[in-house]
C-alpha cells in the first residue's frame, strides 16, 4: 500500500527546515566573527588530526597538503615582515 505525502505538511516541514537552516547559518557567522586566530588555528588542526588518521586510509594526497600548508606558513611569515618593515622594526 502505497502513502501519500500530504501537500501542505510537506511545504510546511521544508519551510521549517529553511528557518532552521537560517537560523544555523546565522549563528555561525556571529561565532566565527567573534573567533580569534588562535581559536581558529585550533579548530584547523583539530580536523586535520581527523583527516590525518581517515586520510591514510582514503587516499589522502599527502604531498599537496604538505605545499598548501608550507605555501600558508610562508604568506604568514611575509605578512609579518611586511608589517614589521612598516613599522620600522626591521
Amino acid at each position: 500500500m502505497a502513502s501519500q505525502l500530504d501537500r501542505e505538511t510537506l511545504l510546511q516541514t521544508l519551510r521549517g527546515y529553511a528557518e532552521v537552516n537560517a537560523i544555523t547559518e546565522a549563528e555561525r557567522h556571529a561565532r566565527l566573527a567573534k573567533m580569534t586566530s588562535a581559536e581558529s588555528w585550533a579548530v584547523f588542526e583539530s580536523l586535520y588530526e581527523v583527516w590525518e588518521r581517515a586520510g591514510k586510509r582514503a587516499g589522502g594526497d599527502w604531498e599537496a597538503l604538505a605545499r598548501r600548508r608550507l605555501e600558508e606558513a610562508v604568506a604568514v611569515r611575509k605578512a609579518f615582515e611586511k608589517l614589521a618593515r612598516h613599522k620600522g622594526l626591521i
